[in-house]
This record gives structure tokens, sequence and C-alpha cells, in this order.
């Protein structure tokens, strides 16, 4: 009786071997970066000019209040589209804060809410808000700030 001779299946690639290939294949065509809006603020107060930068958030409720001289305070809170909001993606809303120091607490001065803001590639530095003038309620310290929604890449 003679033995039949099956031809050998050729060898399968390994996984690490594929995963390598298909990350060398992801490498070889980048997929496009999102760009991410940022506001970007600067405020004059006391002779002196401060730039600050804020960016996206899902909870409100943590951002905190950043100091603008020693009697300012300023919050901006760029709230997330949130998964409900048909497909779209970006912002929902941009609420914007201004607060005067008092010995006990901070007291609110403004308070300015932008709707489904859209962020621009190259804006002007007042684009979203214009130049904006507040008086402290004690003393008449000024402060002047301008912000814009800039589209920033990663």
């Amino acid at each position: 009786m003679a033995l039949q001779s099956f031809p050998k299946n050729k060898p399968q690639r390994s996984l690490p071997t594929a995963a390598a290939l298909l990350g060398l294949a992801l490498l070889a065509c980048p997929l496009a970066a999102q760009a991410a809006p940022q506001l970007q603020c600067s405020f004059d107060v006391n002779s002196e000019t401060h730039h600050k930068t804020f960016g996206v958030v899902t909870d409100p409720y943590t951002t905190p209040a950043v100091p603008i001289g020693n009697r300012f305070r300023f919050k901006a809170i760029l709230l997330a589209a949130g998964p409900d909001a048909g497909g779209a993606s970006g912002l929902e809303s941009i609420n914007l804060y201004v607060y005067y120091n008092t010995r006990r607490q901070p007291m609110v001065m403004q308070h300015t809410r932008f709707l489904q803001p859209v962020a621009q590639t190259a804006p002007q530095p007042d684009a979203l808000t214009g130049r904006v003038s507040l008086y402290s309620p004690l003393l008449g310290k000024e402060l002047q700030y301008q912000c814009a929604l800039a589209e920033v890449a990663p």
C-alpha cells in the first residue's frame, strides 16, 4: 500500500505580524486630525495684560474661576454638545462670568451666554465678545477683556 502525500498548507501569519501590518497601513494613510475649539481671551487691568485660554468641558460645575489681577475673577465654560445633539459636534454654549472679589466672597458682575458659537480658524482677538469694559463697584477699577473662539489643531 502506498502512502498519499498531500501538499502542506501555507503557514498562517501570526497575530503580532498582522497587527504590525495594520499599524503600518494606518500610518501610511493618516486620518484627518480633529480641530478643537478653544477660547482665547486677553484681559487688561491695572496697566497689565493677561492672556488665558479655555478648553471644552463636559461638566460645568467643576470649572474654576481664574484670578485676573487682584480684584477680579473670570470663568469661561465651553460646554460640549451632548450625544442628543442630533449628530452635531462642537459646542452647545459658552458661558462667561466676571466676578469682583469682595472681602467675604466673589460677587458676580457679569454673565454672558453664547448659544452654539462657531469657531474660526484665524479669528480677530475680539471676534466673539468685542471689547468689554467693566468697573468695580467700590473703587471703580476697570477691567477690559476680549475673547475669540478659535479652531486649534491638536
